[in-house]
């Protein structure tokens, strides 16, 4: 292996002083946190965003809980019916469809 130093690495032929190079890094990392950021938000923006994406089909923009609900759906009813105990399951799932609507009443006079 060779012991040449790696290319980032200040040498002695480097003319920027110290506090040049810590200031080149410093602008670095913040042009680095900045695009992080906008990826980010790039990344996230289908999922806050209520009238489209993921936002619509969980009820923001008139889109309803059609899919959620329809996946919820099919696999509580395959669990069911392979379980043989579907009236015990019924009134949980009715309970629970009473409770995650009082939650998204809330969630929803929290936005107005």
């Amino acid at each position: 292996m060779s012991n040449a130093p790696m290319s980032n690495t200040p040498t002695s032929n480097d003319k920027r002083s110290l506090a040049e190079r810590r200031e080149a890094l410093i602008v670095q990392c913040s042009m680095q946190r900045r695009d992080a950021a906008r990826e980010f938000g790039a990344l996230i923006s289908p999922l806050t965003h209520p009238a489209s994406g993921i936002g619509k089909m969980l009820g923001g923009g008139g889109g309803g809980m059609k899919l959620p609900l329809g996946i919820v759906g099919t696999v509580a009813g395959l669990v069911m019916a392979k379980s043989g105990k579907i009236l015990p399951m019924l009134t949980v799932g009715l309970s629970l469809i009473k409770a995650a609507r009082s939650v998204m009443g809330l969630v929803r006079k929290k936005r107005s």
